[in-house]
């Protein structure tokens, strides 16, 4: 009997151990400020132009004052770099009493094409008691060498107050020569004037274009990423978004640029039929990706889809997720790239059960593994990277409001291993279930067996 009991145990163990997870998860967090949120992640450099941890931005709340019976926040932003380890090698802040905020993050380069700093973008920062505003109201650029100290901080030569976005440019022999952004400018009118500007390595403009904004509408562009063929840049692909003074609903368009004529050819002009979207880079023409609810799915409304535009402004493929995604949370695509992109890692949040999950798909849009999957409620990721197998993710620890907690809105910077996530799916789960039963009535039958044989020889 203790035999056949071992059988039941051990058939039972060999289920659960194929379908468990094992994973090394180390959670880190600067736990120094009120209030604290981590937003950019890239890899960290040294002065040999190697690798050696991460970089990370965000911004702290420093205070909270009072003047003239208004309650302002002053926030900072936050430039950290962190050992591989999680140890913090340097940190760096910036801002006055204004509420500042880190627009982008990229890197900076020398004359042999050497990443040699961080690029840091936010609006013009000022004091509070600087009743008109600042004397200069363009975009900020801030230097910060590998080190952490700041070599020099510019206005942007272009009229724009906000850059959303920026991304390094490079010439046909793959030397870095300047970059591309998006941003806009505020008039009188409150309305947005949108902007695409080339800058050159130290931050001068080469050219903008502004899209003039009709009275009654207003103008964004919401991303921007290069448009490669044969690892040249070809041109760049643009979501712009217009809103009426009327309208509920913003238009948004899928555009192709022309760097050299400055066209502008309109792809699709309809993307707020998805739920949302964000653009990334391919090695042949580019990435648009976000969330749709043209799905079927057994549970939840929407899922994830990528859509690869090749250099003809054709679709080369599209691919559909089969997990039901949250509607009100981004998802992150990220590409590794070794020359060229090897594949990309997408990160979301399921609709189901809330967990953060991150697949693996391939650059013809195959989803090859689930290679991540946390459940935990206090964790908000704001973004992520990976490296050799690790997955390093920034954002926020928050606190239920259900729960007394040390903290309130701490940082979140987490190291993991990858998981080998094997899910059981409900045909799955079915089968298993009939599987065991199957071979418990089975032994139940042969002990039963044995019980009576014993029973006729007596």
């Amino acid at each position: 009997m203790k035999a056949v009991k071992m059988i039941i145990i051990l058939v039972i163990s060999l289920f659960l151990q194929e379908y468990t997870v094992h994973a090394k998860d180390t959670i880190h967090s600067i736990n120094k400020y009120s209030e604290e949120n981590l937003t950019f992640i890239k890899s960290s450099y040294n002065k040999k132009n190697k690798k050696d941890g991460l970089i990370v931005g965000g911004r702290v709340l420093k205070e909270t004052f009072e003047k003239e019976n208004e309650t302002y926040n002053d926030y900072q932003i936050l430039i950290v770099k962190y050992k591989k380890t999680g140890e913090i090698a340097w940190t760096f802040t910036y801002g006055k009493t204004t509420e500042d905020n880190i627009d982008a993050l990229e890197y900076t380069y020398n004359e042999n094409n050497e990443i040699d700093g961080y690029l840091v973008v936010l609006e013009r920062s000022y004091d509070i008691d600087t009743t008109q505003g600042p004397e200069d109201n363009t975009a900020t650029f801030l230097k910060i060498d590998l080190e952490g100290n700041l070599l020099w901080e510019k206005s942007s030569s272009s009229e724009v107050n906000k850059i959303t976005k920026i991304i390094p440019t490079w010439s046909e022999e793959k030397i870095i020569d300047g970059y591309i952004a998006i941003g806009y400018s505020i008039e009188d009118t409150k309305k947005k004037k949108a902007y695409i500007i080339n800058y050159d390595k130290e931050l001068n403009t080469l050219w903008d274009e502004v899209y003039e904004v009709p009275a009654e509408e207003e103008v964004e562009y919401q991303d921007i990423t290069l448009i490669q063929e044969t690892q040249r840049i070809i041109g760049y692909a643009l979501i712009k978004s217009t809103r009426n003074d009327d309208s509920k609903e913003a238009k948004k368009e899928l555009i192709w640029f022309n760097s050299e004529t400055r066209e502008k050819v309109v792809i699709d002009d309809s993307l707020e039929k998805y739920q949302s979207s964000s653009l990334e880079q391919a090695n042949n023409g580019f990435i648009l990706y976000g969330t749709t609810s043209d799905v079927k799915l057994k549970k939840g409304s929407q899922s994830y889809y990528l859509i690869n535009y090749n250099s003809n402004k054709e679709v080369a493929w599209e691919t559909i997720g089969e997990e039901a995604v949250k509607k009100e949370k981004k998802i992150f695509l990220l590409p590794t790239v070794q020359g060229l992109i090897e594949e990309y890692i997408l990160l979301y949040e399921n609709d189901i059960d809330d967990s953060k999950e991150v697949v693996k798909i391939d650059t013809n849009g195959n989803i090859q593994k689930k290679i991540k999957k946390i459940k935990n409620d206090y964790y908000n990721f704001e973004n992520f990277y990976i490296e050799n197998n690790t997955l390093y993710f920034v954002g926020q620890i928050n606190c239920p409001e259900d729960d007394n907690c040390e903290y309130d809105k701490n940082s979140l910077f987490l190291i993991s291993d990858e998981d080998t996530v094997i899910e059981v799916k409900d045909d799955d789960s079915k089968q298993i279930i009939i599987i065991l039963g199957s071979l418990i009535t089975i032994i139940g039958i042969v002990i039963l067996k044995k019980r009576f044989y014993h029973k006729t020889q007596k």
